[in-house]
């Protein structure tokens, strides 16, 4: 999660100053990209969508809101335009790519053998999550694996609570029987 922007250091920025958005950019690009990486599963896809994320900040930054948390709406243009993304005919050209950052959090408690067991969970899961419709895999994403309140996910993705929970339920359901049926297929045991 990016450190917090002032709504000064916004503001000033929303007005033209240069150092003020250089300020904002460099406090969340790693949390952009991040977010960026886990819906497209491709690093060049994510620098991209990164750069379009901040090009349409600064294009509209003038629109924000005070009461509006700043990473609620990086959130929404994060998402919205990974969905696009998702949705475009790219998407079938992408190949599936291992979650850099977890996997370096993984190796700290683990032996050569988990590493290798843990690298295989994660790719396991992504490659079902690419299987989840657009907003299935939206909602898993910002609920599952960026810890998000199902609250700030409806606000994120302009959708009911009702609408969130299915969704939810429904990637779950199909992450869950990806998982059944490798494990079941396979000797192998994750820890």
């Amino acid at each position: 999660m990016p450190e917090p922007i002032t709504s000064e250091l916004i503001q000033e920025a929303a007005r033209g100053s240069h150092p003020a958005f250089r300020a904002i950019v460099e406090a969340n690009q790693g949390f952009v990209y991040a977010l960026a990486f886990r819906f497209v599963n491709d690093p060049h896809e994510a620098e991209d969508i990164t750069q379009e994320v901040f090009v349409r900040l600064w294009k509209n930054l003038h629109n924000y809101k005070p009461e509006v948390k700043l990473t609620t709406w990086l959130y929404k243009i994060v998402t919205n335009r990974c969905l696009d993304f998702l949705k475009s005919k790219h998407k079938r050209q992408q190949k599936n790519a291992v979650d850099v950052e977890k996997q370096r959090e993984l190796t700290n408690y683990s032996t050569p053998e988990r590493d290798y067991q843990q690298h295989e969970l994660i790719k396991i899961i992504h490659a079902a999550a690419d299987e989840l419709t657009p907003k299935q895999k939206a909602v898993f994403i910002l609920r599952d694996l960026e810890g998000l309140s199902p609250d700030e996910v409806s606000e994120t993705l302009s959708m009911s609570a009702g609408n969130v929970k299915s969704n939810l339920f429904h990637a779950r359901k199909k992450i869950s029987e990806k998982l059944k049926a490798v494990y079941q297929t396979t000797d192998k045991i994750f820890l």
